[in-house]
């Protein structure tokens, strides 16, 4: 083999190299592009201020845009399931859903969600929410126009802040 079959050799390999890495890297920037929502719970929430006094507690919803486009969100719910199981694997079969009309009077649905922006909603916790988080799996989920299943976030035992004490407590 002569000196200009091994650089033509090698100028092959580096180039079959180079190019695998590049369709690489162009498939996960394909991948990772779009909307990236992600969603935070707090229960047991208390509106501040105003000139009237509010005694009911809240769940607020924070949902965050990390993507590099635009969605839109479309609607928010609960889905309730008695089960691990049902929770995890049958995610259309929940033992109890529920659509909240009005989550947010400054940003009301749908709404149109660009990149790096920021959605707050609030929903009303009552003592059947508090019930369902403690026997159950309950799961708020956030609707956009680009993922068609829902964005779940589970409301947890352990964090979580029952209306009787968020009422104890203010």
């Amino acid at each position: 083999m002569s000196t200009n079959d091994t650089w033509s050799t090698f100028a092959a390999v580096y180039a079959a190299v180079i190019s695998t890495f590049v369709l690489g890297w162009d498939a996960y920037k394909w991948l990772h592009s779009g909307p990236n929502v992600r969603i935070d719970t707090s229960t047991g929430m208390k509106i501040a201020g105003g000139g009237i006094p509010d005694p009911k507690s809240y769940i607020s919803i924070i949902a965050v845009n990390n993507g590099d486009r635009a969605t839109t969100i479309t609607n928010l719910g609960f889905m309730y399931y008695k089960s691990w199981w049902k929770a995890c694997l049958c995610r259309k079969r929940c033992d109890y859903s529920a659509i909240i009309t009005t989550p947010s009077q400054a940003q009301p649905l749908p709404y149109r969600f660009e990149a790096g922006d920021q959605w707050i909603g609030l929903c009303e916790q009552d003592d059947d929410v508090d019930r369902m988080v403690q026997e159950g799996y309950l799961f708020v989920v956030l609707y956009c126009s680009t993922s068609g299943k829902g964005i779940r976030c589970l409301l947890k035992r352990k964090e979580h802040i029952t209306v009787q004490k968020a009422n104890r407590d203010a």
